[in-house]
């Protein structure tokens, strides 16, 4: 993974990259910016967090699992989904804390969708709409 200033014309490979993650990036999913950290999932399961300014690694942790869905940060949480049908939430933060793990009835390939206060996550066997009880 490379990160690259966007203030750059023409050929900027020698004046405009800011840093590279070499171990850990991934392939499929997308990295993900929340406030000054980025965090992102390796396809084999090792999350990460980086100081989205200069690279640095704060935190890697193994969650296990292979995964191709994107993390998405919704209501204060960071979601990853992976494949073998397990969630694992976590707090935004510059140490890491698991907040909870869920498991849903079968493979999950694609990203999660918010909309609404519901969280919208699909699986090879069903469509679940996940949202808090109204008071």
């Amino acid at each position: 993974m490379i990160a690259v200033r966007p203030d750059g014309s023409g050929d900027v490979t020698r004046t405009h990259v800011a840093w590279t993650l070499r171990r850990g990036a991934p392939l499929t999913p997308s990295p993900l910016l929340v406030g000054e950290e980025l965090y992102l999932v390796s396809d084999v399961g090792i999350a990460s967090c980086l100081d989205a300014k200069t690279g640095a690694v704060r935190w890697q942790q193994r969650l296990g699992g292979n995964y191709s869905a994107s993390p998405v940060f919704a209501d204060g949480r960071i979601y990853f989904l992976a494949e073998e049908g397990v969630a694992t939430v976590i707090a935004p933060g510059k140490e890491f804390r698991k907040l909870a793990t869920s498991t849903l009835d079968g493979g999950m390939l694609a990203s999660m969708a918010v909309s609404g206060g519901s969280m919208f996550i699909r699986t090879d066997r069903n469509l679940y709409r996940i949202a808090s009880m109204p008071r």
